[in-house]
């Protein structure tokens, strides 16, 4: 996912491209985003949400526990352009392609 922020403030919205495989599988808006942290526990939960649920009604299914594997986690907080995105994406493609012939 790639969220293009409309100024670099607190609460700021953007536009949002949703990408699988390196295509743009879906686009919207965030009006605004959260300016504050919702709890101090919260962190960086991968393959899992420790954390509350949404809904009650889900609540029987925490935490999420994700099934499959995660092979590679990256996060890169820097302002760029879905443009900027697309072209790292390639290059990473291509190194990791080259990786592999390597052996």
């Amino acid at each position: 996912m790639h969220f293009e922020v409309d100024e670099p403030t607190p609460g700021s919205g953007g536009d949002v491209t949703l990408l699988a495989n390196g295509e743009v599988i879906g686009t919207g808006r965030i009006p605004r985003t959260v300016s504050l942290l919702y709890t101090t526990y919260a962190g960086m939960d991968i393959g899992r949400d420790n954390g509350g649920v949404v809904d009650l009604d889900y609540e029987d299914r925490a935490p999420y526990a994700f099934t499959g594997a995660v092979d590679k986690v990256v996060f890169d907080l820097k302002p760029h352009t879905l443009e900027d995105e697309a072209e790292l994406h390639k290059v990473n493609t291509q190194v990791g392609v080259a990786h592999g012939a390597a052996g």
